[in-house]
């Protein structure tokens, strides 16, 4: 019989100025004080605006009220003779830069967002000293404004950004004092609970699930035919939509075969894996909520855990086949997933080396967009647009089912890839999409053979536009006569 967890409740105001860090936010200090200088886990919110303009000094009191509403926001970090341990701050104040760009031409303009957007990925927190968010505002013309918001991964993730969004709509509007609302959960609760849910029991019974579920299990997949370059890890990005038509069609698919969306798309993305590494077994990552209780779902946090999946084909092996196995594998690891990563790291212990994450290389990650405020004050939020860093991973394909059509970012190591070969890559698993109910049968061999296919004829389609582009630049080349 499982012995029961304690409830969660608040703590006392002085005990909660004090507290150990949740296990997530211990593997973020660790890594941070490996490397303080890198700013691989600040997480971007581009905020496209349209209308009136957004004033500056509403939205620092909405940003410090904020700030004072959820107490992670104004946390610091240090490690004690007891451990890693976060304490609160009085108050925090909150950076808001100014950028105007309303008299630069469209390209200079657009290099300068660029510029911005830049400076504030590779820009690190303070940790001990905090906060661990700032703020710019771009004024780029007309009725269009840009409001980025950045944020340690520490304090943060997917449902924070929705509970950000709403909370700063409120605050901006009203203008009110920010405060913790009395009786409410905040982080610093969850992160004195958490050890009572997060037993030695648990972790010694999962950890062997886990030990046994991956053993002889390779924990690096190779690129086929590719020399990682010296240096540190080169983010790139490559965005692409599937538009509404073909995601009807691919839930049609799904429903068929009984399977839910996210299923069928982590199948495809295991085959396309497999294609472009030449590994028929290897491991991949996904991201899961952490937010199992209903008491957490409207703490403003990080909460976020990292699920290992396995992955094995065979030749004799149907992509039908692939896909119910896949289900398979991810009911299996979602019934373990209380043990967080960085426990699970520790505990396997296996080789580490500092700019490739451990476990698995590649991640894939699907989700509902859940930013859904329409305004800030009376300006329109057009679009919402997240970065954060690869983070030492190799490849990651996050999706983002916003309405009707899914919005899709393949990030990517620049020391392994070209723009052009994952702009071709992206595409290869397009077309595993747009084919899926006539591949449903055929083995992986037959598989590989038609990606392969595919392949060539992206990469004719690729040289055939350079050559072109190549014509046209020697066409509008001024000639200058050359006297014998």
């Amino acid at each position: 019989m499982e012995k029961p967890f304690s409830p969660l409740l608040p703590l006392g105001e002085a005990a909660a100025r004090r507290v150990r860090q949740s296990f997530a936010q211990s593997r973020l200090w660790f890594l941070h004080q490996l490397e303080p200088g890198r700013a691989q886990h600040n997480i971007l919110i581009c905020m496209a605006l349209e209308g009136p303009r957004v004033q500056a000094d509403r939205l620092k009191h909405a940003l410090d009220a904020l700030c004072l509403r959820h107490s992670v926001l104004r946390a610091c970090y240090r490690t004690t003779a007891t451990g890693p341990e976060q304490w609160l701050a009085e108050r925090q104040s909150i950076e808001v830069k100014p950028l105007d760009l309303r008299g630069l031409p469209a390209d200079e303009r657009r290099r300068a967002r660029d510029r911005l957007l830049h400076d504030e990925q590779i820009t690190p927190f303070d940790l001990e000293a905090g906060p661990v968010m700032r703020a710019a505002l771009l004024d780029l013309g007309g009725s269009e404004q840009e409001l980025v918001v950045t944020l340690h991964h520490i304090a943060f993730d997917g449902r924070s950004g929705e509970i950000l969004l709403q909370d700063l709509a409120h605050y901006y509007a009203t203008q009110e004092p920010g405060a913790p609302l009395p009786g409410r959960l905040q982080y610093a609760d969850f992160a004195a609970w958490e050890p009572g849910y997060v037993t030695a029991e648990l972790i010694e019974s999962e950890t062997a699930f886990w030990r046994d579920h991956l053993a002889g299990m390779p924990l690096q997949l190779e690129f086929a035919r590719r020399v990682r370059r010296e240096g540190p890890a080169q983010g790139g990005r490559h965005h692409f939509i599937i538009p509404e038509q073909q995601v009807e069609h691919l839930k049609r698919a799904s429903r068929r075969l009984r399977l839910p969306l996210f299923v069928t798309l982590t199948g495809l993305f295991q085959l396309w894996l497999h294609y472009l590494s030449g590994q028929r077994r290897f491991l991949i990552g996904t991201d899961v909520h952490g937010r199992d209780l209903p008491e957490l779902q409207d703490i403003f946090g990080f909460f976020v855990n990292q699920l290992t999946l396995k992955c094995e084909l065979e030749d004799d092996l149907s992509l039908g086949e692939l896909l119910a196995r896949t289900r398979q594998a991810i009911r299996l690891a979602h019934a373990h997933r209380q043990l967080p990563f960085d426990l699970l790291v520790s505990q396997l212990a296996p080789q580490r080396k500092a700019d490739r994450s451990p476990l698995f290389q590649a991640k894939f990650n699907y989700q509902r967009d859940r930013f859904s405020i329409d305004a800030l004050g009376a300006a329109r939020l057009v679009s919402t647009q997240v970065i954060q860093d690869l983070a030492g991973f190799d490849l990651v394909l996050d999706l983002m089912h916003r309405h009707a059509s899914i919005e899709a970012t393949l990030e990517y190591d620049r020391r392994l890839f070209s723009p052009d070969e994952i702009a071709r890559f992206a595409s290869l698993w397009q077309d595993l999409l747009r084919q899926l109910d006539d591949l449903l049968d055929l083995p992986l061999s037959t598989l590989r053979e038609r990606l392969q296919s595919w392949d060539q004829t992206h990469l004719q389609r690729q040289q055939h536009a350079l050559n072109d582009q190549g014509r046209a630049r020697l066409g509008t080349t001024p000639r200058r006569a050359v006297s014998l």
